[in-house]
C-alpha cells in the first residue's frame, strides 16, 4: 500500500484529474491572528469567531454565522479547516477577481457537499485526528468519495458486526490495517453514491480489489494509502453515480 509522508500539507494525485490534499489542523490555525488562543481546541467549548480573527478572511457572512452555531471548538476548527482547504484548491482555477468568500459549499439532501457556483467541480471532504482532507475533480462526468481515519487498535466485536458482514470480518480478521482500510473504503463509497450513513453498512462489502453494492460488483476505482502508519485514507472514483445507482 502507498505510504504518504506525514507533513503539514500533503499532496496526493491518485488518478489523472483528481487532486487530494491533506492539511494538519495546526497548519490551518497558523492562518489565525492568535493561534495560541485556540490551544487545546479538541476539548474546549465553542468560541465566537469574527472576520478579524483571520489573517486573510475566507468565510462569507453566512459561513461565519454557521461556524458560530457549533457547540465545540473542535467542530469549529474541523469545519473551517475543510472549507479553507476547498477554497484554496478551487481558487487557482476560479475567474480573475474571485474572492475566497465567493467560493461557497452547499449540501445535497443526504449530506453530500457541492459547489453551487462550480457545478462541474466535484469535491469530497473528510477529517480525522490531526488532519482535514479534500479530494477535488474537475471532470463533470466523474465523481468520487474520500475518507480519512486515524488507525487505532482493532474495534470490538460489537462494532465489527455493525459495520461489516460476516464475509468481510473473515477476510479482515483482527488486523487493524485491513479493518481501517475497509472502513475508509466503505465510508468513501457511501459518499460516492451520496447516501452516507443513510444506507445500510451491510449493503456495501469491501474486499481486497473490489466493492460489492447490494451484491453486485461496483464499477469504481479504489485508491488507498496510509499517512505514515497512523492514518488510513481511501478514495473511490467512477462515472457519475446517478446513472448507475
Amino acid at each position: 500500500m502507498l505510504t504518504l509522508k506525514p507533513d503539514d500539507n500533503i499532496h496526493w494525485f491518485p488518478d489523472p484529474g483528481i487532486i487530494v490534499q491533506v492539511r494538519k489542523f495546526s497548519a490551518f490555525m497558523k492562518t489565525l491572528h492568535d493561534p495560541g488562543r485556540f490551544h487545546g481546541f479538541t476539548t474546549r467549548r465553542a468560541t465566537e469567531f469574527t472576520p478579524g480573527d483571520f489573517i486573510l478572511p475566507f468565510l462569507s457572512p453566512e459561513e461565519l454565522e454557521a461556524v458560530n452555531q457549533f457547540k465545540s471548538l473542535k467542530k469549529q476548527i474541523e469545519w473551517m479547516a475543510g472549507r479553507s482547504l476547498v477554497k484554496d484548491m478551487v481558487f487557482g482555477t476560479a475567474p480573475e477577481g474571485t474572492k475566497a468568500w465567493d467560493i461557497t459549499i452547499a449540501y445535497r439532501e443526504q449530506g453530500a457537499p457541492f459547489l453551487p457556483r462550480y457545478p462541474k467541480i466535484h469535491i469530497s471532504i473528510t477529517h480525522s485526528g490531526d488532519y482535514a482532507a479534500v479530494a477535488l475533480c474537475q471532470n463533470g462526468n466523474r465523481t468520487m468519495g474520500l475518507d480519512l481515519e486515524e488507525i487505532g487498535s482493532a474495534p470490538d466485536a460489537g462494532f465489527m458486526k455493525l459495520a461489516f458482514t460476516e464475509a468481510e470480518r473473515k477476510y479482515m480478521g483482527d488486523d487493524p490495517m485491513k479493518i481501517f482500510r475497509g472502513w475508509t473504503l466503505k465510508e468513501a463509497f457511501l459518499k460516492y453514491i451520496e447516501k452516507g450513513f443513510n444506507e445500510s453498512l451491510h449493503k456495501v462489502e469491501i474486499y481486497p480489489d473490489i466493492i460489492l453494492y447490494k451484491g453486485i460488483k461496483a464499477q469504481v476505482n479504489l485508491f488507498c494509502a496510509t499517512i505514515g502508519l497512523e492514518y488510513s485514507i481511501s478514495l473511490i472514483t467512477g462515472k457519475n453515480h446517478t446513472a448507475r445507482f
